[in-house]
């Protein structure tokens, strides 16, 4: 397995940041089950951890040899994928620049039906607002326990009944009177999707336990009134990595239109 980090200068972030990158090489540790032309996904982390968690937290490098992966893990802090009011533009940064510069220096596939994106919680919600501002790039998304009711979650937060994340936060990403946009609501984003003739397949997958389960639900029946190629998973877990490291194999089991019901997970 070829794990690769480095550090590199980004122009929309105008500093230097940091990326990790799976290659599945071929090896005797794991035996793959995919065998056809390799993929990309990019993976995104939470809003508590940074572009090292999957790594640390779940076996991703054992899926990517597994699925025949190329898995690109980028770093975006406490962004929520945004272009900040007060701060950088990290959703022009990981919508654009970084395909680019994926494809230049690694030679990854362009092609969209190769390429998809997930994440986990804050990385849920990045993942689902890329693809579908970007459908003409990303074959699929997966949301692992997204934030997908942002409006709701950031309600919440001003209300202080959640503590995960303060208000000044809040204003930096949106400003003084915290106004989201609708390129920044995912329901909004689901309905102008929702007109194009190409769009992303969805999965969204959510621990009963988790804080937002309630929030998941909501996302499930309003996606479920629309013409979106859609898959929803649920199971035992909360809002944690137990419940991430199978989620993500029923993901990547998902876009490759394997059966998720009766594959083996591992």
């Amino acid at each position: 397995m070829g794990v690769f980090n480095g550090d590199f200068y980004s122009s929309k972030l105008q500093m230097t940041t940091s990326i990790n990158i799976i290659f599945p090489e071929e090896s005797n540790d794991v035996t793959p089950l995919i065998h056809d032309s390799i993929r990309v996904l990019y993976l995104l982390h939470g809003l508590g951890g940074n572009c090292n968690e999957w790594i640390r937290f779940s076996k991703i490098e054992y899926y990517a040899k597994k699925y025949n992966f190329i898995v690109i893990m980028p770093e975006v802090n406490r962004s929520f994928y945004s272009n900040m009011e007060y701060g950088l533009d990290y959703f022009d940064y990981i919508s654009e620049e970084l395909p680019n510069i994926c494809q230049k220096w690694f030679n990854i596939p362009k092609d969209r039906s190769l390429n998809f994106i997930a994440g986990e919680s804050m990385g849920g919600y990045g993942a689902m607002k890329i693809a579908l501002a970007n459908p003409n790039k990303f074959n699929a998304v997966a949301s692992l326990s997204g934030v997908l009711d942002y409006k709701t979650f950031l309600n919440r937060l001003n209300l202080e009944t959640l503590e995960i994340m303060h208000s000044k936060e809040i204003i930096s990403i949106h400003g003084i009177e915290k106004s989201i946009k609708n390129n920044q609501d995912i329901f909004q984003l689901l309905q102008v999707a929702n007109k194009l003739n190409q769009k992303p397949r969805i999965m969204q997958l959510c621990g009963i336990d988790d804080f937002l389960y309630q929030d998941n639900l909501k996302f499930k029946k309003a996606v479920e009134t629309l013409n979106f190629d859609y898959c929803y998973f649920e199971g035992e877990g909360d809002h944690s990595w137990p419940f991430w490291d199978v989620a993500i194999q029923k993901a990547i089991q998902f876009f490759l239109f394997l059966d998720i019901e009766n594959t083996a997970t591992y």
